[in-house]
């Protein structure tokens, strides 16, 4: 983390001590991402044995995995439960019609960028098998599962008012985090299928949803998280950040009235309304004028109107505090 003239501990150190310290931090599979001194996301963070234990390692033998329950079935793959090292863990095995030497290949280079272990939003993917047919994603097992689950689902979980801008601040927090990433991590749609919430009831994104690059090519399946722009343009030829803020703002809707996002159309009727017609979630009565403005202001329909993270969390946080 960098102070106020963005320095960090490994500017201040001697050449020969950075470079020890930098190689200690890579084995022990930390991101040496540098956390801006505006940066506060760090605040709170908590020490997971879990993860620091895992995060040593990296591709492991699909002979390691316990696979005992299958979870589900997903436009992306298999999900299944098992164990790994002792630990609870979600494996989730991609649907590819072959398995190249090339799709190997991409996949053992971007895996990687998802094992971040750094920040307490970010659920992190703990290891990968890369073991043609089968490439596998390993991440640690959720009790509650998604944020989708636990909101429209029957967890028994109580989602008030607090909860529920509690959950918005952590995605926020992630998110912020992310942005801050250079280059950044593309094929991350955020939705509430794809935040994760943990034993304490901390809303972690999930990188085990990241979508590989020669994964799924073309085919979109949130299009009720996904801005106008996203759907009617290639990723390169949008603001991925404005992007994402949109997305939040579908979040912060489905966390006010609980509800699932145009939940009467099919995937493909929504992605085609929102593109082509103009259709947009309404605020309901009831709903808090705060929330309602912020909402709006997420959603706005120019991207670069929309705000950043790092603008948002301290309104959230005002939010949660009245």
């Amino acid at each position: 983390m960098a102070n106020k003239f963005d320095e960090t501990p490994l500017d201040k150190a001697t050449k020969r001590l950075a470079n020890i310290l930098k190689d200690r931090a890579v084995q022990l599979g930390q991101d040496l991402q540098k956390i801006p001194f505006k940066d506060r996301s760090w605040l709170g963070y908590k020490t997971r044995s879990r993860d620091a234990l895992l995060s040593r390692h990296t591709g492991i033998d699909i002979d390691q995995l316990s696979l005992t329950t299958h979870i589900a079935n997903t436009h992306s793959g298999e999900v299944w439960r098992g164990q790994w090292q002792k630990n609870d863990i979600v494996a989730k095995i991609l649907s590819l019609r072959e398995c190249t030497v090339r799709n190997s290949r991409d996949f053992q280079e971007e895996f990687p960028r998802l094992r971040i272990f750094n920040h307490p939003n970010i659920l992190p993917v703990l290891a990968c098998c890369n073991q043609p047919p089968n490439l596998v994603v390993i991440s640690q097992f959720m009790p509650y599962g998604s944020l989708f689950n636990v909101l429209h689902g029957e967890t028994g979980i109580v989602v008030d008012q607090n909860q529920a801008l509690r959950f918005a601040i952590d995605i926020a927090r992630g998110m912020e985090f992310l942005h801050t990433m250079e280059p950044a991590i593309p094929n991350l749609i955020l939705t509430s299928k794809h935040v994760m919430i943990d034993e304490d009831l901390t809303a972690r994104i999930n990188m085990g949803d990241y979508k590989f690059s020669f994964h799924e090519r073309g085919k979109l399946y949130a299009p009720a998280w996904m801005s106008p722009e996203a759907l009617q343009r290639r990723p390169e030829d949008i603001n991925l950040k404005a992007a994402d803020m949109w997305s939040f703002a579908v979040l912060l809707w489905e966390l006010e009235t609980r509800e699932v996002p145009h939940a009467e159309l099919s995937p493909m009727e929504t992605g085609m309304k929102i593109a082509m017609e103009g259709l947009r979630l309404s605020l309901p009565p009831g709903i808090s004028s705060h929330m309602a403005r912020l909402v709006k202001i997420c959603s706005n329909e120019e991207p670069g109107k929309r705000p950043k993270f790092d603008m948002i969390i301290p309104i959230l946080e005002k939010l949660k505090q009245k």
